[in-house]
């Protein structure tokens, strides 16, 4: 370790320290400060008890330094700014994997090291931050001025503030990694993971409270249907692979021509529903059509073969008694009319 110290804490300077121990306390078991803030009153103190006036919290990545927070006299450091490791003394401290420290850089083997070259740092004290024994980054301290050399309670001190950021960022890593979790589980539970749609678990909820709120206020409700023709044949001729993307593409184009009342869902397997709240049949309709003709229309292609999806739509209006199953029924017999319509013939060239 290229640390120098004084052999040990005297009794004059156990009191100093001890103070630095108990507001080290106050900060990091405080409840009302956020961690950035927790952050800078730990600076704060390190710039006072060690007389180094600049404070800086790092992360590096791929043997970059960047800043995180810091505290400058002249506030000439800013979050956000990079440097090559190499470039500070800070690769000592990677390079040991333990405190490093420098009281009289200008007297001593490091004086030929850019960051002195660079910036004329003659003191530094710094330690790695590690979280989960990975070194996240370091915490280090530093002046333009030689100072006192660091004592054995120095390097303890600035290594104990270095272990509460690392156990504090593993924490808040723990709990983000459980909360992104947790709502992926939710996600997961209400949405289709091919498409990102609502799945049909989570429509049949909607349905039931939506088809209950508009008997109570005595309101319009329609569902539409929609369903790919020759889905099968699109399948067998191109590939599941193109069936997805055609699934995809339906979501993609939904999700930019939805209300927002609407809610979407993918029903079957090439199957939509759209509950429409408070919508007129006629609107309804041709909000259906417009987003059936934008499909078609989009650039689809399989292989070297560009394609048009076609979609068959079936309204439902809901009425009186109805439940979800003969709200949804009577517009899945709706959505099948159209379909025999457009198969009149047969499909046709490149279209599907």
């Amino acid at each position: 370790m290229n640390t120098e110290q004084n052999g040990g804490a005297t009794s004059a300077s156990r009191q100093p320290t001890e103070h630095a121990l108990s507001q080290l306390h106050q900060i990091t078991a405080s409840q009302d400060l956020s961690f950035e803030q927790r952050v800078d009153a730990i600076l704060k103190l390190g710039t006072e008890h060690f007389g180094l006036p600049i404070g800086i919290f790092s992360k590096i990545v791929d043997n970059k330094y960047e800043i995180q927070q810091a505290r400058h006299p002249e506030n000439a450091l800013t979050p956000g700014m990079a440097f090559e490791l190499g470039n500070t003394y800070c690769v000592h401290v990677i390079n040991a994997d333990d405190v490093c420290g420098f009281h009289h850089v200008g007297d001593s083997e490091v004086r030929t090291h850019p960051c002195y070259q660079n910036f004329g740092l003659e003191a530094y004290l710094g330690a790695p931050v590690m979280v989960d024994g990975v070194c996240y980054g370091t915490l280090n301290f530093s002046s333009p001025e030689p100072t006192r050399a660091f004592s054995a309670t120095d390097i303890e001190l600035v290594r104990l503030f270095a272990s509460w950021l690392g156990q504090t960022i593993g924490r808040m890593s723990d709990s983000y990694a459980l909360e992104a979790s947790r709502k992926e589980v939710e996600r997961l539970a209400t949405h289709d993971p091919l498409t990102g749609l609502y799945n049909r678990r989570y429509m049949q909820k909607c349905l039931k409270a939506e088809l209950e709120r508009a008997k109570r206020y005595e309101k319009q409700l329609i569902v539409g249907l929609l369903d790919y023709d020759n889905f099968k044949q699109l399948n067998d001729e191109y590939g599941h692979d193109t069936g997805d993307k055609a699934l995809e593409l339906f979501a993609k184009v939904s999700s930019e021509l939805m209300r927002e009342t609407d809610v979407i869902a993918r029903w079957g397997n090439e199957e939509f529903l759209i509950l429409m709240p408070e919508t007129g049949a006629a609107g309804a309709l041709k909000y259906l059509q417009r987003l059936s003709d934008r499909v078609r229309e989009a650039d689809f292609r399989a292989g070297d073969d560009e394609l048009h999806l076609n979609l068959s739509i079936g309204l439902g209006i809901a009425e009186p008694g109805d439940t979800v199953e003969t709200l949804v029924s009577r517009a899945d017999i709706a959505m099948h009319e159209s379909k025999q319509v457009g198969r009149e013939g047969s499909r046709q060239g490149d279209c599907f």
